[in-house]
């Protein structure tokens, strides 16, 4: 059988369509091809990985006002020109498509030529890619309960958000081992810091001037991001000045593409964002979390919805990036540190919204989609 793959951006849209892709290489033998944006992660991702890749022209479906939204926008027909052609050489069976403007002409062509088509539904709010592609889509699966509503009841399932297989394996890593893979006392709490694949700022600059009166009570493990980790190895500098013993208790590093789920597993509670991707992992691996969502655009913030409803569950504190200063973030994260039995309870509440059968189950609707189109 033949699927095509869809899904890009960044990494939280890239991986759980990796997730999937695997899963019907390994137990259905199919042929993949990936279609992904030229200027997305999924570039470097894909091909990494093993599977075939071609790449489109998707314009992006900004959040936000900037001079390239209109010039983006101007390269979607010319992106769905170029799927449409990809596609027709291809001839998939069936398609899967995990969210990200890219979705969009994947999406779009696979139906043309008459391949059903598994959307992925992974924030709890639908974004306008996925909104534009729900009347085309055969099937559409969602990670969160929350999402059933905003989709037809009779071709919409309830079926977790797909994991990477390394953080599937890190749920029974030793912990003691991971913190000392990172050169961390196997014996203290280990907060960690991500903003996700592309950073945060703000995130950053933060949690370095809250160094000092984090690093007393916890080891840190920050992943900034590319862009940023220059400034934030110079804003976390003071902290050393007059206590240069804490420097083996701050550990920073710009991005780790193989190494996430060690990271994940040496930690005792994460700050981040709150992209569906981010918090499927730390339901896998039972993590207690300070959530600071994404600013809303002019389309609101997904990343918002998903962390209210990780806090209703008990799973997380939430923390608006607006409100995002040291005093509030201490007054959120310190008390937390010191409370063993609240973040076991955090953890516990996480661990109960996880859904680790997820890509299989995907890969199974895929391909009984293939089948019913005619595939061996």
């Amino acid at each position: 059988m033949r699927i095509l793959i869809s899904g890009g951006g960044t990494g939280g849209h890239i991986y759980p369509a990796l997730a999937v892709a695997r899963e019907l290489s390994d137990r259905y033998d199919a042929e993949l091809l990936y279609l992904g944006d030229v200027n997305g992660l999924e570039t470097d991702l894909v091909p990494r990985a093993g599977i075939p890749f071609a790449a489109v022209e998707a314009g992006k479906f900004r959040r936000y006002l900037s001079r390239r939204t209109f010039s983006d926008l101007a390269r979607v027909p010319k992106g769905i020109r170029q799927a449409m052609e990809i596609v027709r050489q291809f001839r998939p069976h069936a398609a899967f498509t995990s969210g990200g403007y890219v979705a969009v002409p994947a999406g779009f062509a696979a139906r043309r030529f008459g391949a059903p088509l598994l959307m992925h539904q992974q924030d709890v709010s639908p974004n306008l890619s996925n909104r534009l592609l729900t009347p085309f889509a055969s099937r559409i699966s969602v990670s969160f309960p929350d999402s059933l509503r905003y989709f037809p009841r009779r071709k919409t399932a309830l079926t977790g958000n797909p994991v990477r297989e390394d953080i599937l394996h890190a749920t029974r890593w030793p912990q003691a081992d991971c913190k000392r893979a990172f050169g961390l006392n196997p014996h203290d709490p280990v907060l960690l810091v991500t903003g996700g694949s592309q950073g945060a700022r703000h995130l950053n600059q933060v949690t370095a001037r809250l160094l000092p009166q984090l690093l007393p009570r916890c080891q840190v493990l920050h992943i900034s991001g590319d862009r940023t980790y220059n400034e934030t190895r110079a804003a976390a500098e003071p902290a050393f000045t007059e206590r240069p013993e804490w420097r083996g208790r701050y550990v920073l590093r710009a991005y780790l593409t193989d190494r996430m789920a060690g990271a994940l597993a040496a930690s005792d509670i994460v700050l981040c964002r709150s992209g569906a991707s981010t918090l499927t992992e730390l339901a896998t691996l039972g993590l207690p979390s300070v959530l600071v969502p994404l600013p809303p655009g002019f389309t609101g913030s997904p990343q918002a919805v998903n962390a209210a409803m990780f806090r209703q569950a008990g799973a997380a504190e939430l923390i608006a990036d607006k409100e995002l200063t040291v005093d509030r973030l201490a007054s959120v994260l310190l008390p937390l540190l010191e409370n063993d039995a609240r973040r076991t309870l955090m953890a516990n509440a996480a661990a109960a919204l996880a859904h680790p059968e997820a890509a299989a189950v995907l890969a199974d609707t895929v391909a009984e989609l293939a089948k019913r189109r005619g595939a061996d």
